[in-house]
């Protein structure tokens, strides 16, 4: 348990202070906005409750700095892709094409349907929608240096919103997402 009248400017402080962030940014992914609050936070994390109040002002900004964790993770995904894809030779298919696309815009399966739903639910959130937007332009740099590599003649923000558009139909009507987002990425390319 850390002591809450530790200064947030020492080393244990800047640690438990980002413990809970990290714990607000895990809630915030499975169960949106609404499920983050001091008490939860708190339990997630295993500190007093007063921790969480005495790092943050309150409960906006400690939303707003999971906010921004969250985009951080999505475009240091899509970081990662580009840098692969810029290392390795341009694939020779449509589906290796798609492959590449999907690694950079994608989270991981398990992530799914939490990642989907807490970005609808973020809209309702003031401080959650400026830390999304605020870090958008992170991740749209990382797909269109994907998108770039590849030859795909398409901007970041249209990509994505194919992509995402294409998950949460499948992830509606109970259809395999991969499959879906593949199948609307083979209609953008023309293949």
């Amino acid at each position: 348990m850390s002591d809450p009248t530790e200064s947030p400017a020492t080393s244990k402080g800047q640690r438990r202070r980002q413990e809970i962030v990290e714990g607000a940014a895990q809630i915030l992914l499975e169960h949106g906005p609404q499920g983050v609050s001091h008490r939860a936070v708190a339990q997630r994390v295993g500190c007093s409750l007063s921790a969480t109040t005495y790092y943050f002002s309150g409960l906006d900004e400690l939303l707003s700095e999971a906010g921004r964790v969250n985009i951080a993770r999505w475009a240091t995904r899509a970081e990662r892709a580009a840098e692969a894809a810029e290392a390795d030779p341009v694939p020779g298919s449509t589906d290796g094409v798609i492959d590449v696309i999907l690694r950079a815009t994608l989270p991981s399966d398990e992530e799914m349907l939490g990642h989907y739903l807490q970005l609808v639910a973020a809209g309702e959130s003031p401080p959650v929608r400026r830390a999304y937007r605020t870090g958008r332009d992170r991740l749209n740099a990382a797909v269109t240096r994907v998108l770039e590599r590849l030859g795909v003649d398409w901007s970041a923000e249209m990509v994505i919103a194919t992509v995402d558009g294409a998950c949460v139909s499948a992830l509606s009507e109970g259809r395999d997402v991969q499959k879906t987002a593949r199948g609307r990425l083979r209609e953008l390319l023309g293949a």
